[in-house]
């Protein structure tokens, strides 16, 4: 396993970013969140990589921010400025990353650990998962994109009952309220993570990105189709995707998007 407190793991059609300080809970400090933004670059420039899988190595997804950081700030105002900066980059990195997004998630999921995992398009925790968003019991504010995720998530209610309380969320309650859509036991979270990966990257990656830019769209405010979004349902008629995936649905086998 590399000494790197944050990197890029890539086996086949999944990328694994890794969070890699298990010994400080995977506490993000400002190299880790500048470290993310290029990794992020690397795993959507790689042709073979079809989905993203965040984890954290160790018992906990991520417990925060590194604490011993924020000292800084006492010291130097504009600290502040540049950590506000450099996480807003690196989570709209990974919230606009144009393929799928898995995020599996063990123990402590907190503050900016579970902005983290709001970046993700899908959450998968297992029965050990602590959710949790805290500046409340800090004095501080969640900026208004990390809000709006959490609203999108949950509804505009419980983010506040979230937000205001900075309460620390167990499992159950967290795949009720939506901020996990998959709940399974410890010994079997890798397995359903690369399982469901393993559905979507059998699926047309072209399918996806579409659908993913699409739904993003409707979550910045789209209500009706633009030409953008006319297009990608017109040109998908002509691309090597469908001819695959017609020819395999007349033949009665399964379709082979990987070839592309």
């Amino acid at each position: 396993m590399p000494d790197d407190a944050i990197y890029l793991d890539r086996t086949g059609p999944h990328a694994v970013l890794r969070l890699n300080r298990p010994e400080k809970r995977n506490a993000l400090n400002l190299g880790m969140w500048q470290r993310m933004i290029e990794l992020l670059a690397e795993a959507e420039a790689d042709p073979t990589v079809r989905l993203l899988i965040v984890t954290g190595e160790g018992p906990a997804f991520a417990a925060g921010a590194d604490i011993d950081e924020m000292k800084a700030v006492f010291d130097d105002p504009k600290t502040a400025d540049t950590i506000a900066e450099v996480t807003y980059q690196s989570q709209k990195a990974l919230h606009r990353f144009p393929k799928p997004t898995i995020a599996m998630i063990r123990g402590a999921c907190v503050g900016g650990g579970c902005g983290i995992a709001l970046c993700c398009d899908l959450r998968f925790g297992d029965t050990s998962a602590k959710l949790g968003i805290t500046p409340g019991k800090l004095g501080l504010v969640y900026s208004l994109v990390d809000t709006k995720r959490l609203v999108d998530a949950v509804g505009a209610s419980t983010a506040k009952d979230i937000l205001y309380t900075g309460r620390i969320i167990e499992a159950d309650e967290a795949k009720a309220l939506g901020l996990l859509d998959c709940l399974v036991e410890s010994d079997q979270l890798e397995s359903e993570v690369k399982g469901f990966a393993d559905q979507i990257c059998a699926a047309s990656q072209y399918s996806a990105e579409a659908t993913k830019k699409i739904a993003h769209m409707i979550l910045d405010g789209a209500t009706d189709d633009t030409p953008e979004t006319r297009a990608l349902f017109v040109d998908a008629f002509s691309s090597e995707d469908f001819r695959e995936g017609f020819e395999a649905f007349t033949a009665k086998r399964k379709p082979n998007f990987n070839k592309r």
